[in-house]
């Protein structure tokens, strides 16, 4: 899997506007982990799942306030998390938010929490990156 992301794959990845991007960098709402000379930005792919975690609940309804909160408890919450962030699943019910690593189930009224795979945004890099090594070669 690809180890770093710049704001054109992250836009292609998350579906959101390199402007939005650019401003979350700037104001520093969610900053690249990495910057090359130039003020090149890189992302890996735990920034990557922040910005997808942001763009998801954005696009719910959630304030400013809501996502920075969640982005706070969700950078704590990673340093102490031991297994590959690509095995995440994240639930968000209101202002809880539960981290699963394995199967979840959800009930019949699932429709009142908001379902987060890491492994779906895994699938993506694939199916977007993956492609690129399988290009045929001159001979």
């Amino acid at each position: 899997m690809k180890s770093f992301f710049t704001p054109k794959d992250v836009r292609e990845l998350v579906d959101v506007s390199y402007r939005q991007i650019q401003y979350w960098d700037k104001s520093g709402f969610i900053s690249p982990s990495y910057r090359r000379r130039g003020k090149y930005r890189l992302y890996t792919f735990a920034d990557v799942l922040m910005i997808k975690i942001v763009e998801t609940l954005r696009s719910k309804g959630h304030s400013v306030q809501q996502l920075r909160h969640t982005l706070d408890v969700l950078r704590s919450i990673l340093k102490k998390i031991s297994f590959p962030y690509t095995d995440l699943k994240i639930l968000f019910e209101k202002k809880r938010m539960l981290i699963f690593n394995g199967d979840v189930v959800l009930s019949d009224d699932a429709d009142r929490y908001i379902y987060f795979s890491a492994a779906a945004l895994k699938q993506r890099v694939a199916e977007l990156y993956d492609r690129e090594d399988e290009l045929p070669q001159a001979a």
